[in-house]
C-alpha cells in the first residue's frame, strides 16, 4: 500500500477535527464518560435567565448564538452593539490572513551582502532583511546562520546590519498596562528574533563568594548582566531589571536579590528587549560565530540595504496555517500584530503598518456584510480599549469559516479546546457528553469574552459569541459566561424563551 505523505496525514487530521464540529455527515457518536449538562454554578435554566445572570456581572453585554450552517439566530442580546472585545480580535486577524494570504503563505527573511564573497571571504557587510516573520525562534536563527555558512562564507570583514523598512515604523512597543517589560506587551519589528524577547535563567553560584550563573537564550552578544546582591528580608527573591541600551548598542540588565551564598531555586524570566534591530544584529553575529563564520567588524544595528546588493539566502517560515496554531490557542499578541502588518503590505504595498492591516481586516468584514457601525479596529491582537466589535460581527466570521473548506479547517484547528488545551484548558468542562467546545477567549482588566463553536460528531453545530464590558469581578463573569456556553445544547433542545 502506498504510504501517505506527511502533509496527507496532517490534512486527514484536520478533516476529522472539522467533522467533530459538524462539517461532515452522520457519523456515529463515540461513547464518552457522562458529563454534566447545563449550568455548573448558577440556577439560570432559560436563555433569558442566563442573560440576566451575565448582565448582573457586567455593565454592557453583547451576545449571539447561531445555528450552523443555516445561520438561524437562536438567541441574542444587543448582538449588534459594538463593545471592547479584547483578544477576540485575533479571530478577525487570523481569518483575514487565511482568506487574503492563503493557508500556505510563508513569511520570509533574507540575508544580503553588498558584495560577492570571494574564496570564502565577504569583504563587505551582511544584512538581515525581515518581512514580518512572527516565528523566528532560536532554532531557525541557528538554521539561518548555517545556511549562510553553506554558501561557502567563512569570514565577514564588515558588520551585521538590519533593514526593517518592510514595516512603518520600523519597530513599535505596544503597552496597555504598567508591565511593559512583559511579553504580553509586545515589541513589533519587521525582523523579530525570538518574539523580540530574551529568556534568562539565574542559577545559584557555587560557593559562598561565587556569583550566580546567568544564561541567556537565544545566545546573544546583545545582553549584558550586572549582578547586584544584598541581604533582603522583605523580598528574598531574585529580580531582573533592564537599565536600558548603552552607547555600544547592548542592553544592560540588573540582576538583584539574595547574596550568592544564600540558596534559592533557579529563577527564570522572559523579558522584552528595547532595541530589536541591534538585538537581531548582535544575536545573528553570535549565531554566525557558532556556525564557524568569523565577523571582524563590531558594527551592528539598523542600516538600509544598499542598491545594488546580492542575495545570500532566503529563509521561509512554516505555512501560515501552522503559525496560527499558537496565535489563537495561546492568545499570542506578538504574532497577531506581526501578521496584521504583513497583511497591510501584502494588499496595499510596502511598508506594512497598523493602519494598512486594519484596513484589510475591515475590507474582509465588509465583504461578509458586517456594517461599519459594528466595527472599529485599531489593533490586530485586541491589546487596546478603542477597538469595538459586535457579537454579531464575530458570528458572521464564524459562519463564513464554517462554510469555507479552503480556510475553515485551518481556522478551527487554531482554536483552544475546552478542558484540554490553550486558554480553555481549565474552562467549560461541563458541556453535554457528546459536544465539543472550541474557541477563543478575550480578557482585559474589565473585559471578559468568548467566541467559538459548539458541536458534536453527528453534525450539530452552533456559533456563539459573548462580550462583557464593565466587569468588576472577572471570576464571576467567567463563571456566568461558562455556565451559559456549556448549557447551549440543552437550551436549544428545550426550545424555551
Amino acid at each position: 500500500m502506498r504510504k501517505l505523505q506527511k502533509g496527507s496525514w496532517r490534512w486527514m487530521g484536520l478533516c476529522l477535527l472539522w467533522a467533530v464540529l459538524g462539517w461532515s455527515g452522520n457519523l456515529q457518536a463515540v461513547d464518552k464518560p457522562e458529563k454534566k449538562i447545563g449550568p455548573r454554578s448558577t440556577k439560570a435554566f432559560t436563555w433569558t435567565e442566563h442573560g440576566q445572570a451575565m448582565q448582573a456581572v457586567c455593565e454592557e453585554l453583547s451576545v449571539q448564538v447561531t445555528a450552523l450552517p443555516s445561520g438561524t439566530v437562536l438567541w441574542e442580546y444587543e448582538a449588534r452593539k459594538p463593545l471592547v472585545p479584547a483578544s477576540l480580535v485575533k479571530l478577525l486577524t487570523s481569518y483575514a490572513a487565511l482568506k487574503v494570504m492563503g493557508v500556505e503563505y510563508r513569511f520570509r527573511t533574507e540575508i544580503w551582502a553588498d558584495g560577492k564573497p570571494l574564496h570564502g571571504v565577504l569583504s563587505g557587510n551582511l544584512w538581515i532583511k525581515g518581512y514580518g516573520d512572527p516565528f523566528l525562534v532560536p532554532e531557525r536563527i541557528w538554521l539561518l546562520a548555517q545556511k549562510v555558512r553553506s554558501q561557502g562564507i567563512e569570514k565577514v570583514q564588515g558588520g551585521i546590519f538590519v533593514d526593517d523598512s518592510a514595516f512603518d515604523p520600523p519597530f513599535e512597543h505596544l503597552c496597555l498596562d504598567n508591565q511593559c517589560d512583559r511579553p504580553h506587551n509586545p515589541v513589533i519589528s519587521a525582523t523579530a528574533f525570538n518574539y523580540n524577547t530574551v529568556h534568562v535563567e539565574i542559577l545559584p553560584g557555587k560557593g559562598k563568594s561565587a556569583s550566580h550563573d546567568i544564561r541567556a537564550f537565544p545566545s546573544t552578544d546583545y545582553a549584558v548582566f550586572r549582578q547586584e546582591w544584598a541581604a533582603q528580608t522583605k523580598n528574598p527573591g531574585v529580580g531582573l531589571q533592564s537599565l536600558g541600551v548603552g552607547d555600544d548598542g547592548r542592553e544592560t540588565f540588573r540582576v538583584h536579590g539574595k547574596k550568592p551564598d544564600e540558596p534559592f531555586q533557579t529563577a527564570v524570566y522572559r523579558t522584552n528587549i528595547q532595541d530589536p534591530q541591534r538585538f537581531a544584529a548582535l544575536t545573528f553575529r553570535h549565531a554566525l560565530k557558532d556556525a564557524g563564520i568569523a565577523v571582524q567588524s563590531a558594527d551592528a544595528g539598523p542600516r538600509p540595504l544598499p542598491d545594488p546588493a546580492f542575495l545570500i539566502y532566503r529563509l521561509e517560515s512554516p505555512p501560515l496555517s501552522d503559525v496560527l496554531y499558537g496565535l489563537n490557542r495561546y492568545s499570542n499578541n506578538f504574532m497577531a500584530e506581526m501578521i496584521l502588518r504583513v497583511l497591510g503590505f501584502h494588499v496595499y504595498g510596502f511598508p506594512g503598518s497598523l493602519a494598512k492591516g486594519c484596513r484589510v481586516v475591515q475590507d474582509v468584514l465588509a465583504e461578509l456584510g458586517v456594517s461599519a457601525a459594528e466595527r472599529t479596529l485599531d489593533s490586530g491582537s485586541g491589546l487596546t480599549r478603542t477597538t469595538r466589535v459586535s457579537a454579531a460581527a464575530f458570528n458572521r466570521v464564524l459562519m463564513a469559516a464554517h462554510r469555507d473548506w479552503e480556510v475553515g479547517p485551518e481556522f478551527l484547528a487554531s482554536f483552544a479546546r475546552s478542558g484540554e488545551e490553550g486558554t480553555l484548558r481549565k474552562r467549560m468542562k461541563a458541556c453535554a457528553a457528546d459536544y465539543t467546545i472550541r474557541g477563543k477567549t478575550g480578557t482585559l482588566r474589565d473585559v471578559v469574552g468568548f467566541s467559538g463553536y459548539i458541536g458534536n460528531i453527528s453534525g450539530t453545530a452552533y456559533a456563539v459569541t459573548v462580550i462583557m464590558n464593565g466587569v468588576a469581578n472577572p471570576w464571576k463573569a467567567r463563571e456566568a459566561l461558562d455556565a451559559f456556553v456549556t448549557d447551549i445544547p440543552r437550551l436549544v433542545a428545550a426550545k424555551g424563551p
